[in-house]
Order: C-alpha cells, then structure tokens, then sequence
C-alpha cells in the first residue's frame, strides 16, 4: 500500500523534529564539557598557584633554617667563650680566620674558574699570600708543587690552543700562565730608546705604533724594543709602514736578547748591533744583562731595509766594527726594501729550527740567518739619513706562515 504525499511529509517531519532535539542535546553535552574545562583550567591554575605559595613558604623556612643554624652556632661558640672564659677578641679573630678560608672549600672545577678571572698575577699572588694555595707539596710528577701552582697548570691545559702550547716554556705554571697572557695579548713597544722628540708613541694609549722623526742634523738613530720574550716554537710579526716623508732613511728589523730598562738609561743614540766606534761601549752594559735564557752568541740579529743585507752582533770583541767596512751578509733570497707608505715587511723566527726568515709585503724571500737560540724579541731600529725626515711603523702578531 503507496503512502499518501500527507504521510511521508508528517514522517519527514517527526525525522527533522528527532534530529534537532538530538542536536539540541548534543549542544547541550558540549556546552556542559566547555564549562567543566573552564572549571578544570580554574583548578590547575589554583594548584600551580599553591605550588608557588608553597616553593615561597619552603624557601622561607630553609632560610630561617640556615639562620638558625648560624644563631646555634653562635650561640654554642658564646657558651664555650663562657665555659672556657675565651675573650671576644680571640673569637673575631677565629671568625675572621674562617671567612678568609672560604675559597679553600670550593671544589676543584670552582677553583679552576676562579683561577680563570684571577690570571697570573692573581694567582701568584694567591700563592703568596694563602697559605693553603701556596704550601710545597710533592706532585703527582715527584717535583715540589702548589696549589696555586696546579690550578695555573690547568687552566692552561684547558685554554690553550696547540699553537700556544707549542710556544709555551715549561717550568713553572703560573710563569707559563703569565706568557700565554702575553701571548693572546697586542705586541707593543715597551721601550723606546733615543731622544724624546725622535721617538715616541703617536698615541700614548696604543704603544703599538712608534713614530720616528729625525731631529737636528747629522747621522741620528733610534730603537725600539717589543714587550714580549720568545723562547720556544715559532713566532711571525709584521712591520707597518705608514707616514713616511723624505728618501734614503734605513729601517733595521730583528731579533733581540731580553734587555730590561734600557729605555730608562737616557740614551740619545743607540744601535743595538753596537758596530760603530762610540758604540762600543754598550758592549759590556748589554752582556751584564745576560741570563741563563739567552742561548748560544747570536745576540741580535736584523734584516736592512736599505740593501736587504743581514747584520747580526755577539756583543764581544769578535763583533765587526766600522774599521772593518762591513756592509752586512748577503743571503738567498736578499732583496733591499724601499720605505713607502703601507710597506709591510715580516719576519718570523723559528726557533725549533733556530731560523730568521724575512717577508716583503706577504711574500716569503727566505731564510735569513741560522743558528738563533733562546730568548728573543723583536726591535725597530731607525736610522736617520740625509734626507729622510719622518717613518710610523706599526707591530703586530700574526699566526706562522
């Protein structure tokens, strides 16, 4: 039997009117979960704000804890300054004793770290003036050591790169501290030798750059030498050329011994090569300062700009002089060097290989002298010519080529 068109529409109808009741209670169940999430945030909020009420309440008491530790333990030093009739003085003094001892309690890598803001000199003095850092005691290696001694050691083997350790002396650690320091430090000019107004620091806050200026008439010259002693592996370092007025003035380049304060010696004219006759004299002052680093007699040793010739000095009475006529030795790879603004000329000293090779604006000409050993540095030395007037020179460090 066909349904009436009456029929299936009032089925229709009672269809949509069940579905839109499901649809109303549907709503309703997701209306009912929206608000128990809403609830559920509230209470996870309440909670975490519990959590912090009670870290706050538990760090309280921890230090109210700490306090009265402290307060108890106070309390039973004034018993026993009681008991034992100890005076207030002697009970400072303790407290005091044991505030400086706090450094001693940090443990090993805490010390390395400190170590690290200290440097060298703080550690030496570390060392000097603590009793705990400074003791001798007997090393893991057999030697005398200390603490301070130990902790230098370490922070050198932790920071040092293998090109510092492979120009670093051994011996003392705190000594090896201090030259790797120097090592990460600029070069500069720590002493210029000759008159005042020939030579000086163009800006007295960057003691790498020296300007030289010719004073007065007649043959004038001055040195300077750089801070930093070389005694081991192998060091570059370049020589700026800038401000250069006139012609024909000579730029001598090397290697020196570790001479102290010779800047202090109101010198007007020195050579350190001590090849003129009124240089001689120097001679003798020059070796007075000699130690057990110095090496073998070869002690000084420079490339001139003017021939590209080598000339080197002993300091003793087998040196040439000017009676000699000498003009300096020539070498493989020679080549003079004419002083021009932004020449850069380089030298590096191997002292593995006890070598002094020479390097014209990047470009290596050779080995210019053998048989260098123990400590150098480096040193400028400037002679007047006739026509020259003025030459800034600029040091600087550079990696081994």
């Amino acid at each position: 039997m066909e349904l009436s068109i009456d029929d299936f529409l009032r089925g229709l109808v009672r269809r949509i009117d069940a579905l839109e009741e499901a649809r109303s209670d549907l709503a309703s169940k997701v209306e009912a979960l929206q608000s128990d999430n809403v609830s559920l945030k509230r209470e996870i909020d309440r909670v975490a704000d519990l959590k912090r009420e009670a870290d706050r309440v538990t760090e309280g008491l921890k230090q109210k804890i700490d306090g009265l530790t402290r307060e108890n333990a106070i309390l039973r030093v004034e018993i026993a300054s009681l008991k034992y009739g100890e005076s207030t003085a002697e009970r400072s003094r303790k407290r005091t004793k044991t505030e400086n001892l706090a450094l001693t309690t940090l443990d090993s890598d805490n010390q390395v770290h400190v170590a690290l803001f200290l440097g060298a000199k703080g550690m030496a003095c570390l060392g000097q003036t603590c009793k705990h850092f400074g003791m001798g005691r007997v090393g893991t290696d057999g030697q005398m050591t200390s603490l301070a001694e130990d902790l230098a050691g370490q922070v050198v083997d932790g920071s040092a790169s293998d090109y510092e350790k492979s120009v670093l002396m051994g011996g003392r650690k705190v000594k090896m501290l201090r030259e790797l320091e120097l090592m990460r430090s600029p070069l500069h000019f720590s002493q210029l030798i000759g008159r005042a107004d020939g030579i000086r620091y163009p800006q007295p806050e960057d003691k790498s750059s020296i300007t030289l200026r010719r004073i007065g008439s007649g043959l004038e010259c001055a040195t300077a030498i750089s801070n930093h002693e070389m005694k081991a592996g192998r060091h570059y370092v370049t020589f700026h050329m800038t401000e250069v007025e006139g012609r024909l003035g000579d730029i001598e380049l090397g290697v020196i011994r570790p001479i102290k304060n010779w800047d202090k010696k109101g010198l007007q004219d020195f050579d350190p090569l001590c090849y003129d006759s009124d240089q001689h004299k120097y001679r003798k002052l020059l070796l007075a300062d000699q130690t057990d680093e110095w090496g073998d007699d070869l002690h000084c040793c420079s490339y001139s700009s003017h021939k590209g010739r080598c000339f080197f000095s002993n300091w003793n009475d087998e040196d040439k002089g000017e009676d000699d006529n000498w003009a300096g030795d020539e070498w493989k790879g020679m080549e003079p060097a004419r002083l021009v603004v932004n020449l850069v000329l380089g030298l590096l000293l191997d002292l593995d290989a006890g070598t002094l090779s020479v390097f014209k604006d990047g470009r290596n000409l050779g080995v210019m002298k053998e048989g260098l050993t123990g400590a150098y540095c480096w040193y400028v030395l400037y002679h007047f010519g006739g026509h020259s007037r003025k030459c800034s020179v600029t040091i600087k460090r550079g990696m081994p080529i």
